[in-house]
């Protein structure tokens, strides 16, 4: 019992990371060939936008271990000659907040065993500045197929996370991407702090009770979540809630009234 209290009180600041889907978008299944921006079926609604100048289509669809098939977004060549824009699709509103170790992975299809004109993959913060990610796929006989590929470089944890995926002027060549997935780690800061404006008690739960009090004692929203970040408990309260139900183990309870909110961790016995 000692070590468990001496644990506690040495910890300040922890974090619980949990490996968490932040967007997906696998395109539907289109009736016929159609504009991004005069696309209906995505998968996604506001505050997610999707712009460009490629569209949606069935032909080839996705045929990876995992892949959704029927509409993908086709990203076709276009020449400088044509005094046309190059070929793009993005996707903004993207909230990553909260969130570390981003990685996107996505469908890609080339139209082509060659080597040269990749699609480039960017994302931005602001819609106006753009970093590049990078990536590789095989190159020569038999590879122009459906794979999936993850690109490296840094995405930004942001509020409005953009997307962009180009086809280079006189690349000659047509891409497909489909099944687009964001990932990261959501970090949960738990703080044990003296200073408090909540009382948070027992922090080791023997009687399946824990109290929670603040000087306001108004109803509480009660967060809790085992060790790996996944919600267990969810209400409202004034000063009690009830966590008998809980299997022995390290939990977070994460407290919050009028706009304050604190976080700490507790064991049930």
């Amino acid at each position: 019992m000692k070590n468990i209290y001496a644990f506690l009180s040495l910890l300040v600041t922890s974090f619980v990371l949990a490996q968490t889907t932040i967007y997906s978008e696998n395109f539907g299944n289109p009736s016929s060939t159609t504009l991004l921006t005069a696309y209906t079926g995505y998968q996604n609604s506001s505050p997610i936008t999707y712009s460009g100048t490629a569209d949606v289509r069935t032909s080839t669809p996705s045929d990876y271990a995992g892949a959704s098939g029927q509409g993908c977004v086709f990203i076709g060549a276009v020449t400088t000659s044509s005094g046309n824009p190059a070929k793009t699709l993005i996707i903004s509103g993207i909230n990553t907040t909260g969130y570390q170790d981003l990685t996107l992975s996505f469908g890609h299809q080339k139209g082509t065993n060659a080597s040269s004109n990749e699609l480039k993959v960017e994302v931005s913060s602001n819609g106006t500045d753009w970093t590049p990610l990078s990536y590789t796929r095989p190159t020569g006989s038999g590879t122009s197929v459906w794979l999936v590929v993850t690109p490296t470089g840094t995405i930004p944890a942001t509020s409005n996370l953009s997307v962009r995926f180009t086809n280079p002027l006189d690349s000659n060549v047509g891409f497909r991407v489909d099944d687009i997935k964001l990932t990261g780690n959501q970090t949960l800061a738990v703080s044990n702090v003296k200073k408090q404006h909540f009382n948070i008690y027992p922090t080791v739960v023997s009687n399946g009770i824990i109290c929670v009090t603040s000087a306001n004692n108004q109803t509480k929203k009660i967060n809790i979540y085992d060790s790996s970040a996944k919600l267990v408990i969810s209400r409202g309260t004034d000063k009690e809630i009830n966590v008998s139900q809980l299997p022995k183990g390290t939990y977070i309870i994460n407290v919050e009234e009028n706009g304050i909110v604190e976080s700490k961790k507790f064991i049930v016995k």
